[in-house]
C-alpha cells in the first residue's frame, strides 16, 4: 500500500473513531442541545448585534471580578423568556462577544420555567439540593437556581468559565507573592 493510501485509511481510521467517541459521550448523558446564544444573537456576537436584534435600556462596563465578561447589556421589559414575562434579562460581553446571559424571573413563574427549560434542554446533567439544577455541555453550560425572592437562569460559555477561572488564579498569585 502506498504512503498516500496508507494516511488515507488512516484519518478514516481517526475520523470513525472520534465519531464513535462523540456518540458514546452524548449516549453517556455528557451533551444536552445547548443554546448557542440567545435567540437568534449566537455566542461571539457583538453588542452591536445584541442592540440590533434585542432591545436594550443600557449597556456598560462591569467588573469582572463579580460578573461575567467585562461588559453589560441590560433588555427592555419587552423582552420575554416564552411566556414568562422576566424581571431582569442581561447580556454579558468580553472583548465585544456575547459571553454569557442571565434571566430573573418570580419564583411563581418557577414551574412554568421548569417545564421549559427540560422540553427545550431535557434532563439536567446535575441535580444539586436545593432548587438548582445545571446542564453542562461541550461549549457552555446552563444553570436554574431557584431563590425566595427570584428565579435565575445563566447561560455562560466554556470559554468564559475558563477566563474568569485564570483571572482568579492569576489574582490570587499576585496576592500570595506581593511583600
Amino acid at each position: 500500500m502506498s504512503a498516500m493510501k496508507a494516511k488515507i485509511v488512516a484519518g478514516a481510521l481517526y475520523a470513525a473513531l472520534l465519531a464513535i467517541a462523540a456518540l458514546a459521550y452524548a449516549d453517556e448523558g455528557h451533551g444536552f442541545p445547548e443554546p448557542n446564544g440567545f435567540r437568534d444573537v449566537p455566542w461571539g456576537a457583538s453588542e452591536e448585534t445584541l442592540r440590533f436584534r434585542i432591545r436594550t435600556q443600557s449597556c456598560d462596563v462591569v467588573d469582572a471580578t463579580v460578573d461575567f465578561g467585562t461588559r453589560r447589556c441590560v433588555a427592555t421589559g419587552s423582552v420575554t423568556f416564552g411566556h414568562v414575562p422576566p424581571n431582569a434579562v442581561f447580556f454579558y460581553f468580553r472583548n465585544d462577544m456575547l459571553v454569557a446571559w442571565q434571566i430573573s424571573a418570580h419564583p411563581r413563574f418557577r414551574e412554568t420555567l421548569a417545564r421549559s427549560l427540560m422540553a427545550q434542554y431535557g434532563k439536567p446533567t446535575v441535580v444539586y439540593k436545593g432548587n438548582h439544577v445545571t446542564w453542562r455541555g461541550r461549549t457552555c453550560d446552563l444553570d436554574f437556581v431557584g431563590g425566595a425572592v427570584q428565579d435565575t437562569i445563566v447561560a455562560v460559555t466554556k470559554a468564559e468559565l475558563m477566563t474568569r477561572e485564570a483571572e482568579r488564579r492569576d489574582r490570587t498569585h499576585r496576592a500570595a507573592t506581593r511583600p
